[in-house]
């Protein structure tokens, strides 16, 4: 695959602050019979435009084990935040952590190196407000709590 950003260009755009693009709401929608949907246009505070977009998806509204989220650069996955209830390994080996765990992404290594999945053994999430708030804490998203709608 010929991704556009290379490793270390990916980095710094994760590392760097980052908002939440003017004019959006930061009400979450319905989705399915028991979920929830949020999708947010971001842009970088210092730098320059690039496409990308947060989104937060709950299978379940009130089980924070449900709960999924993705930065997406160039509709590329190249972070995500999810849960595992237990450990996938292979070949003895651990690759994906029980509990809540970042995926990190790059899709310029090689197809066995493209996810690296890092436990978040500090990550405790009570409810959708608290996974946005960590998520977007985790990421260096600023987003105004009080406008976030349920």
């Amino acid at each position: 695959m010929n991704f556009r950003y290379r490793s270390h260009q990916l980095q710094d755009i994760v590392r760097s602050a980052k908002m939440v693009r003017e004019g959006q709401s930061l009400a979450f929608k319905n989705y399915k019979e028991h979920g929830k949907h949020l999708e947010l246009e971001l842009d970088l505070k210092d730098g320059p435009l690039v496409n990308l977009r947060l989104t937060i998806n709950a299978g379940r509204y009130d089980e924070p084990e449900t709960y999924r989220a993705a930065l997406l650069l160039d509709e590329q996955r190249i972070r995500g935040v999810d849960h595992t209830d237990i450990p996938v390994k292979r070949f003895y080996k651990t690759v994906i952590p029980k509990g809540w765990h970042q995926n990190i992404i790059d899709p310029n290594l090689p197809t066995r190196d493209i996810n690296c999945h890092d436990p978040l053994t500090y990550f405790e999430v009570s409810d959708l407000n608290d996974f946005l708030v960590k998520v977007a804490k985790l990421w260096q998203i600023e987003i105004a709590i009080d406008e976030v709608l349920l």
